[in-house]
């Protein structure tokens, strides 16, 4: 919203108001490293879900036998390793990380031989790499036997996805995994889910008042990316809150790998810098019965993903991460994220909104599904 500023009812204190400096105050804002892409196994162009540690369950050499037989390691449950028709299994017990890919992955067509992966599971090593295995050559007999031969420098190879994923993101507040987001799908108009009009969102579709609300916006003609951040809800302002003279003010920064740019500016008169660049900052300020925020975008669908630090932060309760629900074709709320729950009582206002010198960060990582 315009927010106080330009209401001329209010000029005579909006003169002192729009005098305030945009530089951010002297707080203390927490310092959260960077989510890794392994987060969200993001390696090139190749999206999944990432499984750390994987253990396999390798054929065990009876030792002493000739010719050489095997039995299966009955220690270790889960799925036999074995690369799909050719039943070959690691000699020794180890852990790697792997990607587990989607039904629509491709495996690399230029490697010739067998793919790795553990039946069922789809599961592929992120690199190539050799070691010795024993491959069954035969089938069990009924002490659970099976004839084998070792094969030295054996090697599996990491899966390739030519296409990189666009229609689901997870999302990290402070570190720590909010959820996985599927993106709001439009045909090519971001303001379909934005709705700018008459200076504020009019789509607050499950917006929650004095909160960040973030949103994911997928534009289906190009499979880009894009994020909304709504702030507050004038609608429920209005209808339970139009006495409320409290001014909420967001400062935010939004980093990347590749430049940003403004698509919505709710309002144009609110402060915006660095469009075009790897890093734009802005700010907000609005009553109750409004709301303020914006979009950014395309945001670049390589899995690179980007960072946004909300701060400075007074009269809000906290964060709102919003999804996609297919079934409904509507937007729901997947994860509420309040200061409250994270910062001790004496350091917030007595009704847990902030006094405006809490920061939060949010990182944004692509994934195939969740």
């Amino acid at each position: 919203m315009r927010g106080i500023i330009f209401v001329a009812v209010l000029a005579s204190a909006l003169c002192a108001a729009s005098a305030l400096p945009v530089l951010n105050r002297n707080s203390l804002r927490a310092s959260v490293a960077k989510v890794a892409n392994s987060e969200s196994c993001v390696n090139n162009a190749t999206h999944c879900t990432c499984v750390e540690g994987a253990l396999y369950r390798p054929l065990i050499e009876i030792e002493g036998s000739s010719p050489k037989m095997c039995r299966l390691n009955p220690e270790i449950e889960g799925n036999k390793c074995a690369c799909p028709g050719t039943a070959l299994c690691e000699k020794e017990t180890f852990s790697c990380s792997k990607w587990k890919l989607p039904e629509d992955v491709q495996l690399n067509p230029e490697i010739e031989g067998n793919k790795c992966a553990c039946p069922g599971t789809a599961l592929c090593e992120k690199e190539t790499f050799s070691c010795s295995k024993l491959q069954a050559t035969g089938e069990f007999n009924e002490f659970g036997q099976v004839a084998c031969t070792e094969i030295i420098d054996a090697t599996c190879e990491k899966a390739n996805k030519p296409e990189p994923c666009s229609s689901n993101v997870n999302v990290f507040v402070n570190g720590a995994k909010a959820g996985c987001v599927r993106n709001v799908p439009v045909a090519s108009n971001v303001d379909d889910a934005y709705g700018y009009g008459d200076a504020k969102a009019q789509n607050v579709e499950n917006v929650q008042f004095d909160r960040i609300n973030l949103r994911l916006i997928e534009t289906t003609t190009n499979n880009e990316i894009h994020m909304c951040v709504i702030y507050g809800n004038w609608k429920l302002g209005e209808a339970s809150h139009a006495s409320d003279g409290d001014v909420r003010e967001v400062r935010c920064k939004v980093t990347a790998g590749f430049p940003l740019n403004f698509e919505i500016q709710d309002d144009p008169g609110d402060v915006y810098g660095g469009d075009g660049t790897n890093e734009i900052t802005t700010f907000h300020r609005y009553w109750a019965t409004k709301s303020d925020g914006y979009c950014i975008g395309p945001l670049v669908g390589d899995g690179s993903g980007f960072r946004a630090e909300f701060y400075d932060l007074d009269f809000m309760e906290g964060l709102n991460v919003q999804t996609y629900n297919e079934a409904t074709t509507g937007i729901d709320n997947l994860a509420s994220w309040s200061f409250a729950d994270h910062v001790p009582a004496v350091a917030l206002r007595p009704d847990g909104r902030t006094n405006g010198d809490e920061s939060v960060v949010v990182d944004f990582q692509p994934t195939c599904s969740c």
